[in-house]
């Protein structure tokens, strides 16, 4: 009984130790690179895969470059990547050749139709939006506009959708609203500080999204505007609100008792 008692009390003292030491280390975690609590993709997948969250289907809207961070994470979904730019094109017809995926050389919005885009020397750039100040653009050109629930058939689940269209966010969400109850999660970069004219910023997709059933799960990447350091961008990890991913409400693990 004593040994028993004793390793009890060592296991709680233990505990005390520990938290007493987090409460000292506190203040300079964040400027330990390897251990700061900072947005990251590869977190906030390894957060995904720790409740056994792996999409069949993902939807990589506004693809530019090209989103290698999905890639990685998920090398066996079914991808459907979507850019209006030809620029684009290239870089889309290369990532179908590594995975298994389908290309929409389209601008998705509220509407079907057609829109101007403004290409830019950085493709990642380009938007249906004017921007505030000074601007290197390529030319400009009509593309096709189309709203996503009426261009996407029937699609696999779980499903993730990441949204990265430079202001237009809220267009590709409002085209979305026949099917958005499809979605699993949804990544979207979102304005703190929008830098285009009429483009939304966080509260509006935060609150179009609450009005459809989804919360922030997570901050996934984030980015600071040259002009003052100010935290211009954040990409945002939504998940319904009843989603699994929520239930467990603890802070910690419980301790040993």
């Amino acid at each position: 009984m004593n040994e028993i008692l004793s390793a009890r009390q060592f296991s709680r003292t233990g505990h005390v130790v520990l938290s007493r030491l987090k409460d000292v280390l506190r203040p300079w975690v964040p400027y330990l690179p390897r251990y700061a609590p900072a947005p990251s993709w590869r977190r906030s997948f390894r957060i995904l895969a720790h409740y056994g969250f792996s999409p069949a289907t993902v939807f990589d809207i506004g693809v530019g470059f090209g989103t290698p961070m999905l890639y990685r994470a998920f090398p066996d979904a079914h991808y459907y990547l979507i850019d209006p730019t030809s620029e684009a094109l290239v870089h889309m017809r290369r990532i179908v050749g590594q995975l298994d995926g389908e290309i929409l050389n389209v601008a998705l919005g509220d509407r079907d139709g057609e829109a101007a885009l403004e290409i830019r020397s950085d493709i990642q750039g380009s938007t249906l939006f004017e921007e505030w100040g000074s601007r290197d653009v390529l030319r400009t050109e009509r593309v096709p506009l189309r709203r996503f629930d009426r261009v996407i058939g029937d699609f696999r689940r779980p499903a993730l959708c990441k949204i990265d269209v430079q202001g237009a966010e809220m267009m590709v969400l409002e085209g979305m609203t026949g099917r958005i109850g499809e979605i699993d999660a949804f990544i979207i970069e979102t304005s703190m500080i929008a830098t285009v004219r009429q483009g939304p910023e966080i509260s509006d997709v935060i609150a179009f999204m609450k009005a459809h059933g989804f919360v922030v799960f997570d901050i996934v990447g984030m980015a600071r505007r040259p002009l003052d350091g100010a935290t211009a961008q954040l990409d945002m990890l939504f998940v319904a609100e009843s989603s699994y991913l929520r239930a467990d409400r603890r802070w910690a693990e419980d301790a040993a008792r």
